[in-house]
């Protein structure tokens, strides 16, 4: 039976896992909004942790999973998670293993090790799809994650830069990018552009080397020595380590332990500027939602940033490990109120046109595309 356009569609995403993570939360917002236009839309996620998840993963949890691999029971939970609101169904299951796996039209790997399970699924689960959202050297051995890229999966990516790297490292075809897009219903303006006084910068904390938390710290730590009143702001996952030290050096720092909807909304609208000093991404989603929020934002020049942002007017842009530069142009902006007004309102304006419902139709376009494909 030929497929016919338009139609219903059986959509499966295999998640590594469902904590606040961006790469996680651009899978949530596909599978509402898919949901929403009306297919049937899972989100699946194992108990049995990923290579990257493993060392934080709770033991209770580890447990639990080792009893259902003996049972051989799959289970669904719904409103699972308290930081997001899925619509679509959401399925947690011991292991990723094909039989506790639902048939459909179509599955999606988004991580990469996921993507060796999908590769090997049986042809009943659908089309297979492979969602790459960076290049993820970083969450697994490097020989494991450039192979991944290679499986026999359609493959897409988020960004123009991502399509260009896949396709010349490893001589295969990308579709895309599919950009991420705003939740503007979230993330919008609650007030006007006016700084605070004192003004505020905020840096959202990951503890993942390659997110350049040190660079931003000692970025923050070098104005903090010439505007001492300046308040910054950090919010995510608690410090640990060397960042943690750097910390003790700023002082009088405000922090917010893992935000999430309406409370990360008022977090981002209580800064007059956000520092994004990451090394390695594949989009860069924050700077979006600050941007969208009326923050005037400094970041490095990694993943999508040159494709949301224009240097200098929307967003003021410097190489990743640059803590001069970074400190530099967070000092430009509190020194001159009347350009980082200007940066503010002009990112505003421009990241209105990145929605997520343009990236959802041109990714139902490609689903039904392999759907119709008898080959």
């Amino acid at each position: 039976m030929d497929w016919v356009n338009g139609a219903i569609m059986k959509i499966t995403f295999i998640l590594p896992a469902v904590g606040i993570c961006g790469g996680i939360r651009s899978t949530f917002e596909l599978a509402n909004r898919l949901q929403q236009r009306g297919h049937d839309v899972n989100v699946v996620y194992s108990l049995t942790p990923s290579t990257a998840a493993i060392k934080r993963c709770n033991i209770d949890h580890l447990k639990t999973a080792l009893r259902n691999i003996i049972k051989g029971t799959k289970y669904s939970i719904e409103n699972e998670i308290n930081w997001f609101d899925l619509k679509a169904c959401l399925i947690r299951v011991p292991t990723l293993a094909n039989r506790y796996i639902p048939s459909g039209d179509v599955i999606v790997a988004t991580w990469w090790e996921n993507a060796y399970d999908v590769a090997a699924y049986s042809k009943d689960k659908g089309k297979k799809f492979y969602f790459i959202r960076s290049y993820e050297t970083w969450g697994g051995p490097s020989d494991l994650v450039d192979k991944s890229y290679t499986l026999p999966l359609k493959k897409i990516v988020v960004s123009s830069w991502l399509k260009s790297f896949i396709e010349s490292k490893f001589s295969v075809l990308v579709f895309g990018p599919l950009e991420n897009g705003v939740n503007f219903d979230l993330f919008y303006k609650e007030r006007q552009f006016n700084c605070h006084y004192p003004k505020r910068v905020g840096i959202l904390f990951r503890n993942q080397e390659i997110k350049g938390m040190k660079d931003g710290l000692n970025a923050l730590l070098m104005v903090k020595k010439k505007y001492y009143d300046m308040i910054p702001v950090l919010f995510g996952e608690h410090p640990e380590g060397e960042e943690a030290k750097i910390i003790d050096k700023i002082r009088e720092i405000e922090f917010h332990k893992l935000p999430y909807k309406e409370k990360l909304r008022h977090i981002y609208n209580s800064l007059d500027i956000f520092l994004y000093p990451s090394h390695l991404e594949g989009y860069a989603v924050p700077p979006m939602e600050a941007m969208a929020c009326g923050v005037a934002c400094v970041v490095t020049d990694v993943g999508a940033v040159r494709e949301y942002t224009i240097s200098g007017e929307t967003a003021l842009i410097s190489r990743s490990k640059n803590v001069e530069t970074l400190a530099k142009n967070i000092i430009e902006l509190l020194e001159n109120e009347q350009k980082r007004k200007a940066i503010a309102e002009n990112g505003y304006n421009y990241i209105k046109q990145f929605t997520w419902d343009r990236t959802v139709i041109e990714l139902e376009k490609l689903f039904e595309t392999a759907c119709a494909d008898t080959q």
